[in-house]
């Protein structure tokens, strides 16, 4: 009897637990669901499966109802940045070819501009220092923009050797024509010489002058000369001096030599 009655009670129970959960009783579940009441196992074993499952699900957590629109909002994200992953490559693309073009031109333009100024620097060096011979080097590098500058000269009687070898005259005069070269090469509108003939004597001081004479005709640039030598001074079209006629009061003075030279003339 006592087993009867727990039969009857978990007939109950499964009856309660069967509208619960599938709003159906117990002999329509394989009606609703479509199985033979032979495939089911155990009931024990199907508990237990059950459960199992349910424990895994709930390990899964709620499901989200917006996954999939998310997904979309994802998906649409990442092709936008795809596509502006694909234009930032393009353009750092462009950006290189850019560069490869100015470099190019700028090797271009740099050894055009080097072999110019060499013509002109070996031409004033030899009329300088009238003989002897001189020229630029490249030096460090084969690439013209990553390339160091040497300078090599050859004074009369003497063994080419590069500037730093040089006396401090020669090192002026090799200056000199460097710089008169560049000014021939590309001319500015002034040049300004700050003491450039104190190492020289008086005969390349004669030579210097000559030269600075002959670039004012071949060149509009106009020459500054900062220097107290005489001879320098003598060469001059006008002399600009500062004098000081009392303590802390400077007066600039302004002789044109060239209309000194008439009225003495006259």
């Amino acid at each position: 009897a006592a087993r009867a009655e727990n039969e009857e009670s978990r007939r109950e129970e499964m009856a309660r637990q069967s509208g619960e959960r599938f709003q159906c009783p117990p002999p329509l579940l394989t009606g609703k669901f479509g199985f033979e009441p032979e495939a089911v196992r155990n009931a024990t074993l199907e508990t237990e499966e059950m459960e199992r499952l349910v424990a895994s699900r709930e390990r899964i957590g709620p499901v989200n109802l917006v996954a999939a629109d998310e997904l979309v909002r994802i998906e649409a994200e990442h092709g936008t940045s795809a596509e502006e992953q694909a234009e930032l490559a393009e353009a750092v693309n462009r950006l290189r070819a850019s560069i490869g073009n100015l470099n190019r031109e700028g090797r271009e333009r740099l050894r055009a501009a080097f072999e110019e100024v060499n013509e002109h620097f070996q031409r004033l060096f030899t009329r300088l220092f009238e003989g002897g011979k001189a020229h630029l080097a490249l030096i460090d590098s084969d690439d013209v923009l990553e390339a160091g500058l040497e300078i090599y000269a050859q004074p009369p009687g003497k063994r080419l050797q590069s500037l730093s070898l040089l006396s401090g005259g020669e090192q002026a005069l090799t200056a000199t024509a460097l710089i008169f070269g560049l000014f021939l090469t590309n001319p500015a509108p002034i040049c300004v010489l700050d003491e450039v003939d104190a190492p020289l004597d008086d005969a390349n001081i004669d030579r210097f002058c000559d030269l600075l004479v002959s670039m004012t005709q071949e060149t509009a640039t106009r020459y500054l000369i900062v220097t107290h030598n005489a001879v320098t001074m003598s060469r001059m079209h006008r002399l600009f001096g500062v004098t000081m006629v009392e303590r802390g009061v400077s007066r600039l003075v302004s002789v044109d030599l060239g209309e000194a030279e008439r009225l003495v003339a006259e």
